[in-house]
């Protein structure tokens, strides 16, 4: 079964790696692993063509971690 886009229902998905973000010492931010996410080429385009750009990296997540953050 292939994934589809929750809004438009589409199937055309491109498999992205997201990093996954942790807040480290002061304002340091550390990509701490990866995790795969599919992206629709129709709703996603943005996301999708700054992926592309930055490759190999992987996709930044929308939210970072803040220094005001309590842990």
């Amino acid at each position: 079964m292939s994934p589809q886009c929750r809004h438009c229902g589409g199937d055309d998905m491109q498999s992205v790696p997201l990093a996954i973000v942790e807040k480290g010492r002061g304002t340091q931010l550390s990509v701490v692993g990866t995790r795969i996410v599919y992206l629709c080429s129709a709703c996603d385009a943005e996301a999708l063509d700054r992926y592309h750009r930055n490759r190999p990296n992987p996709l930044m997540p929308d939210e970072l971690p803040t220094t005001n953050s309590e842990g």
